[in-house]
């Protein structure tokens, strides 16, 4: 007679369409899972639990190389223990975590304690990442190779940007010494200007200041020329317009190593979104005019 334990660890899901995109296999089927692998086959005896998944996609965990868990500091914005959870929700099993807490994760300090409180109370893997700069002040490095050894997957100073070409270029070649990718926010201070959304017809209609995208653009190229200088891998975050995109197609073909993302509501919105000044619309880098 087959335990409850053994039960538990036995699933039969039923109808799926299964995803892997590993093998291009993306079909409507059944799956078996036994003691934690998936099977062709149970053994004799075996009873699984069944799930039946018609509609539903299944699919290897997912993961999401850019959140805010927000801890330590803000854990009024989010926590270890909620933002894992809404992840694991969404069918995310690992997650990449920004820097940009209070403190910052600058030293060794730090992410050892972001790693011992996500063993407490994460449900899914959290990697963390350290930043670029001490404080996050684009002045000077961070000790970038204590927080590799610490356990950084990666460095940034997300919710910044290294405004010095000198300093983002070291920080590429400690980046390459130790074989981590560097991920930047993609912004221009002075080109931005303060600005607080697209500039663009709605923000003169509106009388509001403008963030143009050529403030992102010339940093994703700064990016790509260090990129292919030093042989680090840069990947630009929060990619909002056309032009970022082509730089980052243009240098791929190339066969430089930097890479991209996007968020969904800078696909799915546009910056007349705010033409009844409602600040739900309004987030850094901003919303683009449609065909940006």
């Amino acid at each position: 007679m087959m335990s409850s334990e053994t039960s538990t660890k036995s699933l039969l899901i039923k109808n799926a369409r299964v995803i892997d995109p590993a093998s291009s296999y993306d079909a409507v089927a059944d799956l078996r899972v036994h003691g934690g692998r998936v099977v062709e086959s149970f053994p004799s005896g075996v009873q699984p639990k069944e799930i039946e998944a018609s509609g539903l996609v299944l699919a290897p965990g997912l993961i999401d190389i850019h959140v805010h868990l927000r801890e330590p500091g803000q854990s009024a914005k989010e926590t270890i223990r909620t933002g894992t959870a809404a992840a694991a929700a969404g069918g995310f099993t690992t997650v990449v975590a920004m820097p940009n807490t209070s403190p910052v994760a600058d030293s060794v300090d730090v992410i050892a304690w972001l790693k011992q409180r996500s063993l407490e109370t994460a449900v899914v893997h959290v990697l963390p990442t350290g930043c670029i700069s001490k404080g996050m002040s684009g002045e000077l490095l961070a000790p970038i190779g204590s927080l590799v050894r610490a356990g950084v997957v990666a460095i940034t100073d997300d919710g910044q940007c290294i405004q010095s070409n000198e300093l983002m270029r070291r920080a590429l070649e400690y980046a390459k010494m130790f074989d981590i990718p560097v991920f930047d926010h993609c912004q221009d201070f002075l080109l931005s200007g303060g600005g607080v959304m697209n500039e663009g017809y709605w923000s003169h209609v509106l009388g509001l200041k403008g963030w143009p995208a050529i403030a992102e653009e010339v940093v994703i190229a700064r990016n790509a020329l260090l990129a292919e200088l030093t042989g680090a891998h840069v990947h630009c975050q929060h990619v909002t317009s056309a032009g970022g995109v082509r730089i980052l197609r243009e240098a791929k073909e190339r066969g430089v190593p930097i890479s991209g993302e996007v968020c969904p509501h800078h696909i799915c919105l546009t910056d007349e979104m705010l033409q009844g000044y409602d600040t739900n619309y309004k987030m850094n880098p901003p919303l683009r005019t449609r065909g940006m």
